[in-house]
């Protein structure tokens, strides 16, 4: 018997006839040039709010805050772990995340940023 990989029980083989069967349009990662154009803005609309939060980090939180943030947003870390990381319990890092969650809103709010 052959020997399979993982990745192969998610493949299905399928004849080419039937392969020609299907137009384009109808396979699930068809994009219409819309759909790109929209995808490519949304890009650069994210960069652009990505740059202006890591600018806020630094104007409007304390260091501490900053680096919560960072730990649970960028990092991906879970509240336990990031308060295992800065040596404080959970429920700290939360509140930490919370409210720079709030000062960030607070500046994207001043400036009349839509997030």
């Amino acid at each position: 018997m052959e020997e399979r990989t993982r990745a192969d029980r998610h493949e299905s083989l399928l004849s080419p006839e039937i392969m020609r069967g299907f137009r384009i349009e109808q396979s699930a990662w068809h994009e219409t040039r819309s759909d790109v154009a929209d995808g490519v803005a949304w890009g650069f609309r994210k960069a652009v709010l990505l740059a202006w939060v890591r600018e806020q980090m630094h104007l409007a939180l304390t260091a501490r805050e900053r680096h919560c943030l960072e730990l649970y947003y960028f990092r991906g870390l879970t509240y336990r772990e990031a308060g295992a990381a800065t040596n404080t319990n959970a429920s700290s890092v939360y509140r930490a995340v919370q409210r720079s969650i709030r000062k960030l809103r607070k500046a994207a709010k001043e400036l009349k940023m839509t997030l």
